[in-house]
C-alpha cells in the first residue's frame, strides 16, 4: 500500500507542485484584497476546480474532439454543460459552508447575476487551461509514439543489416564447407594408406578420426539415431587411448534401448570432450562415468567426473549452455539440464527428456544451432 502510494506521488509529482503553487499564489491575493478565509472554504472550492480541470481534460475534451465532424456540435454542448455544472456546485459548496457556519452569511443566499458572472469566468478559465494542458499531453503522447515508430524502424533496418550480412557469412561459409571437407578427407586417405603399412594403429586411429570429422560435418540435420553418436563417442574414446596409451579411467555405459531414439546432433560428443578437457581422468579412485539409460520412459544421461586442478583457460561453459539452448530450442520446456559440482570436486552433467520427444525425429523445419564451444 505504501509503495502504490509512493509511486502515485512520483508519477504525479509535478501535477501536485503546480497545484500547490497556483493555490499559494491565489490564495495569498485572495486573502490580501478581501482578507484570508477558513482553510476549509479554499479545500473545498479548489477540489471542486482540480476536479472540473481534469475531467475537462481527461475526458470533455477526447470524447469531443474524437470525431472531427462532430465536434462543431459536440464541444459547445458540452463546454455549456460544464460550465452550468462548475456553478452548480460551487453554489452548493457555499450553501454548504454557510449551513455548517464556515461561512457567515445572513439571510437567503443567493444565485444571483453577479455569483453567475464570476463563476462563468472562473470556469472559462480553468477550462482554457485544461484545453492547454489536453492539447500539450496529446502532443507529448503523438511525439512518443512517432519516437517508438522511428526506433523500431531503425531497429528492424539494423536487424536485416544483421540478417543480410549472417547470410552473407553463411553463403561464404557453404562455400568453404564444399572445398575443405573433400579436401580434408583425400588428405586423410593419403596419410591413411601411406601410415597404415607402418602402423596399423594409426591407420586405425585415422580412420577413426576420419569418421568423426565426417559425422560432425554432415550433422546438419535437426537430429540423429543416437546409435550414430554413440559410435562417434566410442571413436572419441579410442583416439584418447591411443594418444595418452594409458586407461582413460572413464566408463560410457548405455542400453541397446537408447541407440534406437533420436537426439539433436553432437550433444554427447560435446560433453565427453568437455570431460576431456576440463575433468581429471587420472584418479583411479575417481573414474569417470557417462551414463545414457531409459528410466521410467525418460531419457536420462549424465557425467560425472573429477575436475581438473588446473583449469582451462578457456573453460567458460560456452559448451553447455550452447547445449542448453539447443536442446530447450528444440524440446521446449520438457528439457531438464542441469550442471555443477558436486560431493568431492566432482562436475556433474544431468539431462533428462520424456521420451516420447526422442521417439521420432523432431520437426526438420528447425535450423540446427552452432556448437561451437
Amino acid at each position: 500500500m505504501e509503495k502504490t502510494k509512493l509511486n502515485w506521488f512520483a508519477t504525479n509529482r509535478v501535477h501536485i507542485l503546480v497545484w500547490v503553487l497556483f493555490i499559494f499564489y491565489e490564495a495569498i491575493i485572495i486573502g490580501i484584497l478581501y482578507n484570508f478565509s477558513n482553510p476549509v472554504t479554499y479545500i473545498l472550492h479548489y477540489a471542486i476546480n482540480i476536479l472540473f480541470f481534469y475531467v475537462h481534460a481527461d475526458w470533455a475534451m477526447p470524447w469531443s474532439t474524437k470525431d472531427r465532424l462532430n465536434a462543431i456540435w459536440k464541444l459547445p454542448v458540452i463546454v455549456l454543460v460544464q460550465l452550468c455544472i462548475y456553478v452548480l456546485l460551487h453554489y452548493w459548496a457555499d450553501e454548504f459552508l454557510i449551513l455548517i457556519k464556515i461561512i457567515k452569511w445572513k439571510g437567503p443566499y443567493k444565485l444571483d447575476s453577479i455569483f453567475l458572472l464570476k463563476n462563468f469566468y472562473r470556469g472559462i478559465y480553468f477550462m482554457g487551461f485544461a484545453t492547454g494542458y489536453y492539447y500539450i499531453k496529446t502532443y507529448l503522447k503523438e511525439r512518443k509514439k512517432t519516437e517508438e515508430l522511428e526506433r523500431e524502424r531503425l531497429n528492424n533496418i539494423i536487424l536485416q543489416q544483421r540478417i543480410t550480412q549472417d547470410l552473407v557469412q553463411a553463403q561464404n561459409a557453404f562455400l568453404k564447407a564444399q572445398i575443405n571437407p573433400h579436401f580434408l578427407f583425400n588428405t586423410l586417405d593419403f596419410v591413411y594408406h601411406n601410415v597404415n603399412a607402418h602402423s596399423p594403429i594409426a591407420g586405425d586411429a585415422i580412420i577413426r578420426l576420419a569418421q568423426m570429422m565426417r559425422y560432425a560435418i554432415d550433422s546438419e540435420q535437426v537430429d540423429v539415431r543416437l546409435g550414430e553418436e554413440i559410435e562417434q563417442v566410442e571413436n572419441l574414446l579410442y583416439l584418447n587411448q591411443v594418444r595418452k596409451d594409458k586407461p582413460l579411467n572413464l566408463e560410457f555405459s548405455y542400453t541397446e534401448e537408447v541407440k534406437r531414439l533420436h537426439l539433436i546432433p553432437l550433444v554427447l560428443l560435446t560433453l565427453v570432450e568437455n570431460i576431456f578437457k576440463h575433468g581429471d581422468l587420472s584418479d583411479e579412485a575417481h573414474q569417470a562415468q557417462l551414463n545414457v539409460a531409459v528410466v521410467e520412459d525418460v531419457f536420462y544421461l549424465e557425467t560425472n567426473n573429477l575436475i581438473n586442478p588446473k583449469p582451462s583457460s578457456h573453460s567458460n561453459n560456452s559448451g553447455l549452455l550452447n547445449i542448453k539452448q539447443r536442446l530447450q530450442y528444440a524440446y521446449g520446456e520438457d528439457v531438464d539440464f542441469s550442471y555443477g559440482i558436486e560431493d568431492q570436486n566432482h562436475f556433474v552433467v544431468r539431462l533428462l527428456i520424456p521420451l516420447v520427444k526422442l521417439q521420432v525425429p523432431a520437426s526438420s523445419a528447425r535450423p540446427l544451432a552452432g556448437n561451437d564451444k
